[in-house]
C-alpha cells in the first residue's frame, strides 16, 4: 500500500527511553520504506529541561534533536520516502514548559501527550472517582491544546493509569468532548488514531469511538500511527488504519506530510 496518507508521524527510536535498542534511525527508515510509507516522522521524547521527580526525561533535551539531524543529514535518504524530525512533547509532566523556541526551531512537527499519568510526578486526580479522573484528563487536554507549536494530540485519553476508561469518557460527556475538538480545530491540531497496545483493546476502542466520530463530524483532521518503538512495530499501522476504516474514516480525513508541514 502506498498513497499520500500512508504516513506515520509518531515514530520512536533508541533515543527515547522507551525505544528498543534495535530502533536506530537507519533501521526505522528501512522498515518504513519496506512497508511502503510515503512519509515517516520521528517523534522521540524531548523536553526543554529535566522534569523534577521523573527520571524518564533525564537526558531527553534538545541534544537529541541535534543528534538526529546529524545522523539524517549524513544519510543517503530514499527519494520515495519523506523523513521528518519531530518530537513527542509531554504536557502532563512538563506543563506549558513542554516546548520552547529553541526546540521548535529544530522540529518539523510536535506530537504532544496530555495523558502520561502513569509516569512519576504526573498530576493525580483529586480522588479515584471517574468524575475526578475525567476532570483531570479534560483539564490537561484543554491546557495542552493551547500550547503554541503543537501539531498533533497524541493518543487522546489513553493511559493505563486511567482505567476503566468507559465511565471516564461518560463523565467527560459530549459537550466537553465538543469543546476540546473545537479548540483543537481552532489551533489546527490534528487528532491521532494510535495503533499501539491500546488499539488492540476493545474497551479503549469502544470508549473512544464516540469521541473520534464526533471529531470527524466537526471537521477535525487526523493522523494514524503505529507508535513504533521497534522496527517490527510498523505492522501496527495497519491496526490503526483498519480501526479508522471501521469508524468510517476516508483518505481525506488524514493529514498528508505537506499539510503537516504547512501547520508548522
Amino acid at each position: 500500500m502506498s498513497n499520500p496518507i500512508y504516513a506515520d508521524f509518531h515514530v520512536h527510536t533508541r533515543f527515547s527511553p522507551c525505544g528498543h535498542r534495535d530502533a536506530t534511525l537507519t533501521a526505522m527508515i528501512a522498515r518504513a520504506r519496506a512497508k511502503g510509507l510515503a512519509a515517516l516522522g520521528f517523534a522521540d521524547h524531548v523536553t526543554p529541561a529535566p522534569v523534577p521527580g521523573c527520571d524518564f526525561y533525564d537526558g531527553q533535551q534538545i541534544e537529541i534533536l541535534y543528534a538526529e539531524h546529524g545522523i539524517i543529514n549524513a544519510m543517503d535518504l530514499p527519494a520515495d520516502l519523506t523523513v521528518l524530525v519531530g518530537m513527542e512533547a509531554d504536557y502532563t509532566l512538563a506543563g506549558a514548559g513542554c516546548l520552547d523556541g529553541a526546540i521548535l526551531d529544530q522540529v518539523d512537527h510536535v506530537i504532544c501527550s496530555a495523558s502520561h499519568f502513569h509516569l512519576p510526578a504526573a498530576p493525580r486526580p483529586r480522588d479515584d472517582t471517574s468524575e475526578a479522573r475525567a476532570e483531570l484528563m479534560v483539564r490537561m487536554a484543554r491546557e495542552m491544546l493551547a500550547v503554541p507549536g503543537v501539531s498533533v494530540w497524541a493518543h487522546p485519553f489513553d493511559c493505563t493509569a486511567m482505567r476503566p476508561l468507559t465511565p471516564i469518557i461518560a463523565a467527560i460527556g459530549e459537550a466537553q468532548m465538543a469543546e476540546l475538538i473545537t479548540l483543537a480545530n481552532s489551533r489546527r491540531v490534528a487528532l491521532e488514531i494510535n495503533g499501539g497496545p491500546a488499539a488492540t483493546s476493545p474497551a479503549y476502542r469502544e470508549a473512544t469511538a464516540a469521541f473520534f466520530g464526533l471529531a470527524r463530524e466537526m471537521g477535525a483532521r487526523f493522523t494514524v500511527t503505529a507508535d513504533a518503538h521497534h522496527p517490527d512495530d510498523f505492522e501496527r499501522l495497519d491496526v490503526a488504519l483498519s480501526w479508522a476504516r471501521e469508524m468510517g474514516f476516508r483518505d481525506e480525513d488524514f493529514l498528508t506530510v505537506d499539510e503537516l508541514r504547512e501547520r508548522r
